[in-house]
């Protein structure tokens, strides 16, 4: 029995603290909200971010990252900013240039940082009477695209025409000292092995991501080419002796050459005797060599993919008249 009556007054002493940290912990937070509800005036750091650089300037430094403001606000709002720093945007297109020098005035900051606090915030003071930029001018200009390709086509398929690159230029805008340096801009290597049907990729640019503030209109480019299947055809043609002297024949062994030619069907039925001209010219003829004469294809249709005459040299004899 009177364990039983230990039991039941230790147990109502414990149940008295419990109470009792209750409402100790209730009017802690009554008084820290009272507290916290109330109207402080006290210092706090906005993080800055700088928006709205023209298009023709570079920000070559930050300025500054933080301005420390004095602030008349609520316990709660001093809190929050402990908790995250509040970020501000000044816009950069309001400076002022005078002199050769970029400045935010002091009043133009008032005026942006009040235009981002809430009704329950008063801005007192803020630690800059002035920002200064240091800008640095951009330039503009168009440099071409080199292809890097390594490709091999199928037995018989050729590439008709050149590979089409679009865009085959891109804009760069950067710091004149950066860009002066770029004469080109490369693709990545497109390769592919045995190509029998048309081709349409596309392909990264080789940036160079080393230049600071340097932009460039296009990442990457699209190559597509024909491709089609070619034929061959021999076309024989008469050799032209040129730069004679004067009273001076030549007959040439052969008088007549073969040319093969390679291209698609379509362009070989065109295929006309006249369209070919394969000279061999006295002037280059040596002591070496008095009884041969080295002879070039030096017009051939250029809607073939290849043509190729059977013989570097002819044999001759003059004949005086």
């Amino acid at each position: 029995m009177e364990r039983l009556v230990e039991w039941i007054k230790t147990g109502l002493k414990k149940r008295k603290v419990k109470v009792f940290l209750v409402f100790l912990l209730c009017a802690s937070l009554a008084w820290l909200i009272n507290k916290l509800s109330l109207t402080y005036t006290n210092n706090t750091t906005f993080q800055v971010e700088y928006v709205n650089v023209p298009d023709e300037f570079l920000l070559a430094n930050t300025p500054k990252d933080e301005i420390e403001v004095r602030l008349q606000a609520a316990g709660f709002q001093f809190l929050g900013y402990e908790l995250k720093p509040k970020q501000v945007k000044l816009d950069v297109s309001k400076v002022m240039h005078k002199d050769g020098a970029y400045y935010l005035t002091s009043d133009q900051i008032r005026i942006q940082l009040e235009s981002q606090l809430n009704n329950y915030s008063i801005l007192t003071d803020f630690d800059s009477d002035a920002i200064y930029f240091d800008f640095t001018s951009l330039e503009t200009k168009k440099v071409p695209v080199k292809v890097m390709v390594d490709m091999t086509f199928a037995s018989n398929h050729i590439l008709e025409g050149e590979i089409e690159v679009v865009p085959d230029s891109i804009q760069i805008s950067g710091p004149k000292s950066q860009i002066d340096t770029i004469k080109q801009i490369r693709t990545t290597l497109f390769k592919s092995d045995y190509i029998n049907t048309a081709f349409s990729n596309e392909i990264a640019l080789q940036l160079p991501e080393q230049l600071k503030g340097t932009t460039f209109s296009n990442k990457k480019v699209r190559l597509s080419g024909k491709v089609v299947k070619f034929s061959e055809q021999v076309i024989e043609v008469p050799v032209q002796v040129i730069n004679l002297p004067e009273n001076v024949k030549v007959r040439t062994f052969p008088e007549i050459v073969e040319v093969r030619c390679q291209g698609t069907l379509e362009h070989l039925k065109e295929l006309e005797v006249g369209d070919f001209s394969v000279e061999a010219d006295y002037a280059t003829l040596s002591k070496e060599n008095e009884n041969t004469l080295s002879v070039k294809l030096v017009k051939y249709p250029r809607s073939l993919n290849n043509a190729v005459i059977s013989t570097n040299e002819v044999e001759f004899i003059l004949r005086r008249e």
